[in-house]
């Protein structure tokens, strides 16, 4: 039997890593398998400190030795986690068609690797399962050896060429396909928005993470995770050194499986998993509602006192909270009041200005909204009886319905990208894409799809110019400039005018990463 190769993904954490290499070499598998590790680099104007980290994590990972072979890849500039997992696991699973990955905070047991290659060699030819998770939360439930509950976990995981060609890294597309096809709560299946926010904030640019990218786009395929009746590997991460982890005990597993046998078992998530999961996250959502109570009350006493004196809230200025309805924001972005945001994500730097309301709404970064912008009211059917909602909404918009279920999708998504001007007055109907770049004029009404850095005007909305030429619009979509660190946005800055050199030095950078 060939076993499938291992990645491990490293950066600055020594005592980490050499922690995590001392436990994966006590499988009895190791002497037999391949090792990739993958070191990050350092970042711009990194601290001695950091680099001497950083440089030690290099030497652990040369000096390795207990493994069949061991390759070593140090990226000379930091890509971060994200970027190096699914830079990873794709040069991988083309050479090999499997992988089993690791980070470099994952303890494993003596029988992970033996786990991951049993459950590698038996599933390997059918499609539906997608994902081997080797964690499994703390509990004390009697469950089956093996079971499928479709949330992959990614703290020690295997997969195959066959299902990671279905990972989709844009997460607009994502969430537009999720909300067609109502698959948000099955998302979100541990309670709350925890999973579908992670989503949200990687469309918005506050967060630049994988996991949650895989997560939909296993879902998406209706893919089964595999997963093992006790936890195979420890994350001992949650010590604060971590990018997004604080301290937490929650996830700890007092006793790790030695062994577990891979099977072949029936196709259906297990019920008696699913209620054992949910009551995990039933109490962390429980801490979580805890703290956030205060803040919730202090909310309701203010919206309260504005109610009964409604001149103040205009006085003071003050952005209602309860207008932006789950609704997602970037960093450093400004909504000017009295607008109405709902069911919207916004990216960084984006700015709306007065007046604005906006529904269903995906809006990229770096874009500027003039004054009474309107997005996303609604569809009315033209078919039916009447075209009032309350015989086929149940939103209630004059405050009655008489139907029981949507007759109709009333809102389609739209979804204006990245660098995006338009001017005021302007009004965008459901289902409309403008594309990156484009500028809408003053008073237009967007009744169709616009393309990337077009200029449109007038009602009914037509392009009547481009800002660039063919060649020069291609090359600034490939750029993607508005994805850069915010360290890196100085090169935007100094380039401004200088288009061609900046597309040249943007060119440069990608091609010495």
């Amino acid at each position: 039997m060939s076993f499938a190769p291992i990645t491990l993904f490293v950066y600055n954490r020594p005592t980490h890593t050499k922690r995590t290499l001392d436990a994966l070499a006590l499988n009895l598998e190791a002497p037999e398998s391949e090792l990739y590790i993958f070191c990050d680099g350092p970042k711009p104007n990194d601290n001695i400190e950091n680099l001497k980290k950083i440089s030690e994590v290099v030497g652990l990972a040369k000096k390795e030795n207990r493994f069949k072979k061991v390759y070593v890849q140090i990226s000379k500039k930091n890509k971060g986690l994200a970027e190096s997992i699914i830079y990873g696991v794709t040069t991988i699973v083309e050479k090999y068609g499997r992988v089993i990955v690791l980070e470099d905070d994952i303890e494993t047991s003596k029988g992970f690797l033996k786990y991951m290659n049993d459950a590698l060699s038996l599933y390997e030819n059918n499609d539906e399962v997608m994902h081997i998770s080797g964690y499994m939360y703390p509990h004390k439930e009697v469950l089956q050896e093996t079971f499928f509950f479709n949330v992959p976990l990614c703290w020690g995981w295997a997969t195959w060429k066959k299902s990671w060609k279905y990972f989709n890294n844009n997460p607009i597309q994502l969430w537009n396909e999720l909300k067609q096809k109502n698959l948000l709560s099955d998302l979100d299946k541990f309670g709350g928005n925890y999973l579908s926010s992670q989503l949200a904030y990687n469309i918005t640019g506050k967060l630049d993470t994988w996991f949650i990218k895989w997560h939909a786009s296993v879902l998406l395929q209706n893919g089964f995770t595999l997963f093992p009746k006790t936890s195979l590997v420890q994350n001992f991460g949650f010590d604060n050194t971590g990018v997004h982890n604080g301290v937490h005990t929650e996830f700890h597993n007092s006793v790790l499986a030695e062994k577990i046998a891979v099977n072949s078992i029936a196709f259906f998530e297990d019920m008696k998993v699913e209620t054992v999961i949910k009551d995990f996250y039933k109490v962390l959502n429980h801490r979580y509602e805890k703290k956030t109570l205060k803040k919730n009350i202090k909310d309701k006493i203010r919206n309260l006192v504005f109610l009964m004196f409604p001149d103040l809230k205009r006085v003071l200025k003050y952005n209602q909270k309860n207008n932006h309805v789950e609704s997602y924001f970037g960093n450093n972005i400004k909504i000017y009041p009295a607008s109405r945001i709902s069911n919207t994500i916004i990216g960084n730097y984006t700015y709306i200005s007065e007046n604005s309301v906006i529904n269903n709404t995906i809006i990229g970064k770096f874009c500027s909204i003039g004054a009474n912008f309107m997005a996303g009211r609604g569809i009315h059917p033209t078919n039916g009886i009447s075209t009032h909602p309350m015989f086929y909404s149940k939103n209630k918009q004059n405050g009655i319905t008489l139907t029981l279920k949507n007759k109709t999708n009333e809102f389609m998504p739209i979804t204006i990208g990245s660098d995006v001007f338009i001017g005021m007055n302007v009004t965008v109907l459901d289902g409309i894409t403008i594309g990156d770049g484009a500028i809408i004029g003053a008073g237009a009404v967007v009744s169709k799809n616009i393309p990337a850095y077009a200029i449109a005007v007038g009602n009914p909305i037509k392009v009547i110019n481009y800002r660039f030429e063919d060649e020069i619009i291609s090359k600034l979509l490939k750029t993607q400039w508005w994805n850069l660190k915010h360290e890196d946005l100085t090169l935007v800055e100094k380039y401004f005018f200088n288009i061609e050199e900046f597309i040249k030095i943007f060119e440069e950078k990608i091609e010495e990463q």
